[in-house]
């Protein structure tokens, strides 16, 4: 559907339902706001057009007959042009959408040759953004003609006062009261204001003679006028306003077609070339001049491009440019905005088209001036090599090393000098260049440094050349001495000559406050010059017994590099460790170790003892287990036993890996007997519990209510059950067991027909396991056959033996 027909579609909305009086013949549109209209609507009425005959023309007559003001027409096609993306899809697949004159304009131009698309202008035509709409907002121009359609608006104020708003009639004159029609067509505004005021004035108006009275002639709404446009994108007819533009009407028309031209277009008026645009002094320049204001039954034609070449590679815009006969390769340049920074200009390559073949043509720098291109010339900057004409290059122990440049006569020294000379650390003795020969082999020339700097074999560089000069240290290793124990900042340190002990302990940040300085111990490196069997040694151990400050006396000693030098720890040195008492004591809190034979009695004492509302019976120890690396070492043992046994449970392993244990406690035998086998030896970090007394009991696991109940002396097992509800079927009643609050457990004993259950306490939590289901076994019938005569054999001895007693 068109553009123009759904426009037509509109018109019948508002003359049928946006006010009752419109009517097809007689509907006045000027005060329409398309604003007003929601998109459902606009939607609904595009499917009455396809019932309807009318030429996109005759719609958009109809549009114009109706005074639909220029702005509500721009603000229609915005509207169908936001709708594009909802129109439906027809059954048989095709998608059938309505498209603008821009759209149509950059689609055609995309379909009819590929090229078209990097035309240098073919942009001005395919962008949403620039349409040259003109401005119905402005003054009324100067030189504008007036023309049937046009409404004048004529204001009489002063001593007489009078408005009128009249049309041009199809005649050219316009009709005003008592005073008779006026002939105004083809006169600009100022012209008819004269004439309407002298017919005024000397028949009803006599007062704009002697100045009592003034006249106003503005213009009011403006015509349309018709501009037919050949050799576009979409040639065709158009009814614009008669503000419009020639850059307007080509915009709409979606620009010149495929082949035509962006040079040569013609502006045809009274059979007439009217004048010749350019549009790429618009392109390269913003001139409007040749943006003309169109005329009635003007004709833009769009001749055939004469010359298009392309341009291509290191060039600011590439693409393809239509030149002029006498146009050279220098002005094409100016049009691609020139060469990019990597371009190579020195010459490009040009692909010429002859009457029977291609050929190749080199054009040089001097010849972009006067060449001349070809049409269908295919013209290529290439890119600057990525080589130097005059580097070399000096690096290592230079002042300031990197690339310079090549001159004549430069050679090592004075490259050296460029950089600033040789650093302190340079090694003078020998230097080398690298460079390149014509076989494309590296060759290595060494050289004396201190000479070359006198003079002396002062070797001239070539293009790329790369000199270098090695650092003293990089010549040799970089050697270290450590230092271990009994120091603040242990460490390795750089090694310097003429390195003491003294200066290294104090590097070191002296001594910690467990050092023995009269035990130390310097392991130094044996330089032998072959190994024998009698000859174990792997170090030299020295022993320093007299370093007691870091005063700068004679008793101290060199070191060597990689000497490793060991402060021992003080006999005897230990550090102040703790434990805890935590929970219902008196004082509870940390308490430092007094001896190594401290017990958990000793402790309990320090701590003040129980407090009334202890649980004596429910006391625990937290004693936390060594580091990872012993936990770790233990678990692989215990982890390579398992796999010698098969055992693929990994219990005993995640018990060592837990970082504590909790020791259970009878603190009765404790407190009654301190320093028994129930009385442990605390070791540092044990945290002694002592719990707050708990009567309540816990039953848990698979019972049919688990909860809580309040604890019963002389109450057994079996009705703390019944009084949770009894075992649930899946209970597995004979592992039903006790964990007391300390941490011990017990459960259910059997002696043969007879069970003993587990004491409960305080602060008891029985629980009852779950039965683990056995899946029966199938037997075959050869199996139960050979069971069942086993059995049968079995009762025939005892049967015989039972007869051989009588």
């Amino acid at each position: 559907m068109s553009g123009y027909l759904r426009l037509f579609i509109l018109f019948l909305f508002f003359s049928a339902s946006v006010e009752a009086q419109f009517n097809l013949n007689s509907s006045d549109l000027s005060n329409v706001k398309i604003s007003s209209l929601t998109d459902e609507e606009l939607r609904s009425f595009q499917q009455q057009a396809k019932s309807m005959g009318l030429t996109e023309a005759q719609a958009e007559q109809l549009a114009v007959s109706r005074r639909l003001p220029a702005t509500e027409l721009v603000a229609l096609r915005k509207r169908l042009v936001s709708l594009q993306g909802s129109t439906s899809t027809p059954s048989n697949g095709t998608a059938s959408r309505t498209y603008t004159a821009t759209e149509v304009a950059t689609s055609a131009s995309a379909a009819m040759l590929s090229p078209i698309s990097t035309v240098f202008g073919s942009e001005l035509f395919g962008t949403t953004s620039l349409s040259f709409q003109p401005d119905l907002k402005i003054a009324t121009p100067v030189n504008y003609e007036l023309g049937p359609d046009d409404e004048l608006l004529i204001s009489v104020y002063g001593v007489q006062e009078a408005s009128f708003a009249l049309t041009v009639s199809p005649e050219g004159s316009i009709y005003i009261p008592n005073v008779g029609l006026i002939r105004v067509a083809g006169e600009t505004v100022e012209a008819a204001s004269s004439r309407i005021k002298n017919k005024m004035a000397s028949i009803a108006y006599g007062t704009l003679r002697t100045g009592a009275s003034k006249l106003s002639v503005t213009l009011g709404r403006i015509r349309s006028i018709r501009v037919t446009v050949l050799g576009a994108v979409k040639p065709g007819t158009y009814t614009v306003s008669s503000l419009s533009t020639l850059f307007n009407v080509l915009y709409l028309a979606g620009g010149p077609s495929a082949i035509g031209s962006f040079r040569e277009i013609e502006l045809l008026r009274g059979n007439k070339v009217e004048r010749k645009i350019d549009l790429y002094n618009f392109l390269l320049k913003g001139d409007q001049q040749d943006n003309v204001r169109l005329r009635e039954n003007d004709v833009v034609r769009i001749p055939p491009y004469n010359k298009r070449v392309e341009l291509a590679g290191e060039v600011r815009r590439q693409g393809f440019y239509e030149l002029l006969q006498k146009e050279t390769f220098n002005i094409l340049l100016q049009y691609a905005s020139g060469f990019t920074d990597n371009a190579y200009r020195a010459s490009v390559k040009v692909q010429q088209i002859t009457p029977r073949d291609r050929r190749v043509l080199d054009l040089d720098a001097n010849q972009y001036p006067n060449y001349i291109p070809g049409s269908g010339d295919v013209i290529e900057v290439a890119r600057v090599l990525d080589r130097y004409q005059n580097r070399v290059a000096v690096a290592g122990a230079v002042l300031r090393p990197g690339t310079f440049e090549l001159v004549d006569g430069l050679t090592i020294g004075g490259l050296i000098r460029k950089a600033d000379g040789l650093r302190e650390d340079a090694f003078a003795e020998r230097g080398h260049v690298k460079r390149l020969k014509e076989d494309l082999s590296v060759e290595i020339i060494p050289f004396n440094v201190m000479n070359v700097m006198k003079g002396i074999n002062d070797l001239p560089l070539k293009r790329e050349d790369e000199v270098t000069i090695s650092s003293i240290f990089e010549l040799r290793d970089q050697f270290s001495v450590t230092v271990q124990g009994e120091v603040r900042n242990p460490g390795a340190f750089q090694y310097s000559d003429s390195l003491t002990l003294k200066s290294l302990l104090f590097k070191a940040g002296g001594f910690s406050d467990a050092a023995f300085p009269q035990r130390i111990e310097i392991a130094r490196r044996i330089r032998r010059d072959t190994l024998t069997a009698t000859d174990a040694r792997l170090s030299e151990i020295i022993e320093i017994t007299d370093v007691t400050d870091f005063s700068f006396d004679q008793h101290d000693i060199t070191l060597y590099p990689y000497d490793v030098v060991t402060v021992r720890r003080m006999p005897g040195y230990l550090q102040l460790e703790s434990v805890s008492a935590v929970g219902q004591v008196q004082y509870p809190g940390p308490y430092v170790i007094a001896n190594r034979m401290e017990r958990v009695s000793d402790l309990l004492r320090r701590a003040g003892g129980l407090s009334p509302e202890a649980y004596a019976d429910g006391a625990y120890l937290v004693r936390h287990n060594p580091g990872n690396l012993v936990r770790s070492v233990e678990a692989a043992k215990v982890e390579k036993i398992q796999r010698q046994m098969k055992d693929t449970t990994g219990t005993v392993t995640s018990s060592i890996n837990r970082p504590y244990d909790l020791i259970p406690l009878d603190l009765s035998q404790i407190i009654s007997k301190p320093g028994n086998a129930y009385d442990l030896l605390l070791k540092p970090g044990d945290e002694l519990f002592v719990p707050r007394n708990d009567e309540e009991i816990s039953v848990t696991g698979e019972i049919l209510f688990p909860t809580k109940v309040p604890y019963a002396p002389n109450k057994s097992l079996k009705e703390y059950i019944s009084d949770a509800g009894g075992f649930a079927d899946n209970a597995r009643k004979s592992k039903a067991y006790v964990l007391y609050a300390n941490g011990k457990a017990a459960t259910t004993r059997r002696f043969l027909f007879f069970k003993n259950y587990p004491e409960v306490k305080p602060g008891s939590q029985i629980i009852i396991p779950h039965t683990v289901e056995k899946v029966p076994s199938r037997r075959t019938t050869a199996e139960t056959v050979g069971l069942a005569s086993a059995f049968a054999s079995l009762a025939g001895v005892v049967i015989a033996i039972l007869n051989s007693t009588r």
